[in-house]
């Protein structure tokens, strides 16, 4: 089945928009322009480990973390509250509510996306449950970084990024 879309999403937390997230948004917007169409992010107001358990402290306030999206030159954001509901909706219920509401033509995530109850959407799932509606997902391979010279390339990540911070600063401050 193939239906009329006009957006390109890029679908992530994004907390602290590092290079790892900055991949997915640029991958959306060039997307969104070779199509003709808008880019949007997608992202929550809030931690989804806030609902589920304990969230990290973010690495930047949501309201820092709106400015530095929209700063990229997408076209929309669109925030959510991430609630105990959605924390229970199955993989295969939110990339419904996601094609009924935003009318993607497309959908960028990382590679290491996860979605749904328990986490239990990756994003090989949401690519195949994309085409089952003829619509496209790209896969943003992960984004490495050597922490020195002779290491071997580790995830760039929010967390990296935290227990970095952690170690700068003797690991004992909160931030």
């Amino acid at each position: 089945m193939t239906r009329s879309s006009d957006t390109v999403i890029a679908l992530g937390m994004f907390d602290g928009l590092h290079a790892g997230h900055m991949a997915v948004i640029n991958a959306a917007i060039e997307l969104a322009k070779a199509k003709g169409a808008r880019s949007m992010v997608y992202t929550f107001i809030e931690n989804p480990r806030s609902v589920l358990g304990s969230a990290p402290v973010p690495l930047m306030s949501f309201e820092e973390k709106l400015r530095a999206i929209e700063r990229t030159g997408v076209d929309e954001v669109r925030a959510v509250h991430f609630t105990r509901a959605l924390a229970d909706t199955s993989p295969d219920e939110f990339v419904e509510a996601l094609i009924r509401d935003c009318s993607p033509a497309a959908f960028v995530c990382g590679e290491d996306y996860t979605f749904g109850a328990k986490g239990r959407g990756t994003a090989e799932v949401l690519k195949q449950l994309a085409e089952r509606h003829g619509i496209r997902t790209v896969i943003v391979p992960l984004v490495t970084v050597r922490l020195s010279p002779d290491s071997e390339p580790v995830k760039l990540s929010s967390t990296l990024l935290r227990e970095l911070k952690r170690s700068e600063r003797g690991g004992n401050e909160s931030f």
